[in-house]
């Protein structure tokens, strides 16, 4: 808990001014009984190109049109729900591939990253086709998948991005075997309890792997406070959205997403 928070506060508050601080205080460090403690640990953080995530359909926060307007409706429903209900957790499901799940955790979370005042964590648990990083245009050094295997410090495989305050990422980059497997050794669970306790206000995205495609999604389900389901028009079967209500409980489906509405402009939110 103390990694996360500490590692979260430094990249808030010590990135602009860490070159002048390290030389105001090399004086005092060297007079200064040090504690046996380790440092804190900076978040790495990657540059962005927006011509790029456009064209992958990614809306940064500063976007207008329909779709940003539509996130920002989605935000404050969302937001509505978790402070009304106390929720922390969300997970972004689908019923089958190619729904947009990834592409949709990825806008929300940015969308919740511009409201004052709210962080907000994007966790990529898909580690069957991990893409949360590829969309995002980002190239970390590690992920998920050697933390959840391994006894790093978490602060390690996670990530910043350059202008978006309130976010961080914890990314998958490399697919595991045994995903449910790995999900379900604790490590999952602990991870998404730092978070809640490094900031009782924040909020954690996790982008999961469709429901009806293996059993990763149920393994974590009593680790996530509601889910959020991404459907297509003309694409998504009736019977594959009730067989995932059942999975998942209906009551825990706190909400819908339509993809590639043909609905008029002006009925797009």
């Amino acid at each position: 808990m103390e990694r996360i928070q500490r590692a979260l506060e430094i990249s808030r508050l010590q990135r602009p001014a860490q070159a002048a601080v390290a030389m105001a205080a090399a004086p005092a460090a060297r007079s200064a009984r040090v504690e046996p403690q380790a440092p804190p640990t900076e978040l790495a953080c990657y540059t962005i190109n927006p011509g790029e995530l456009r064209k992958r359909r990614v809306l940064l926060p500063q976007e207008s049109g329909v779709a940003a307007r539509a996130y920002r409706m989605l935000r404050a429903q969302l937001l509505q729900r978790a402070r009304g209900g106390g929720l922390r957790v969300f997970g972004i499901v689908s019923a089958v591939s190619g729904e947009g799940k990834t592409l949709t955790a990825v806008n929300l979370a940015l969308s919740l990253s511009a409201e004052p005042n709210q962080r907000v964590a994007l966790v990529d648990f898909d580690l069957r086709h991990p893409s949360v990083a590829q969309t995002l245009g980002i190239a970390p050094s590690s992920g998920l998948e050697t933390w959840l295997t391994s006894d790093r410090p978490v602060e390690s495989v996670l990530c910043e991005i350059e202008g978006i305050e309130r976010l961080c990422i914890a990314p998958t980059l490399a697919p595991l075997d045994a995903s449910s497997e790995t999900l379900a050794t604790g490590r999952a669970g602990a991870l998404l309890e730092e978070f809640k306790a490094a900031d009782p206000e924040s909020l954690v995205l996790i982008d999961l792997p469709p429901v009806l495609l293996g059993d990763d999604a149920l393994t974590v389900a009593p680790l996530i406070d509601g889910f959020i389901l991404v459907v297509t028009e003309s694409k998504t079967r009736r019977e594959d959205v009730e067989r995932v209500l059942e999975l998942l409980g209906r009551d825990r489906v706190i909400g819908t997403i339509l993809n590639n509405s043909t609905e008029s402009e002006q009925r797009a939110y």
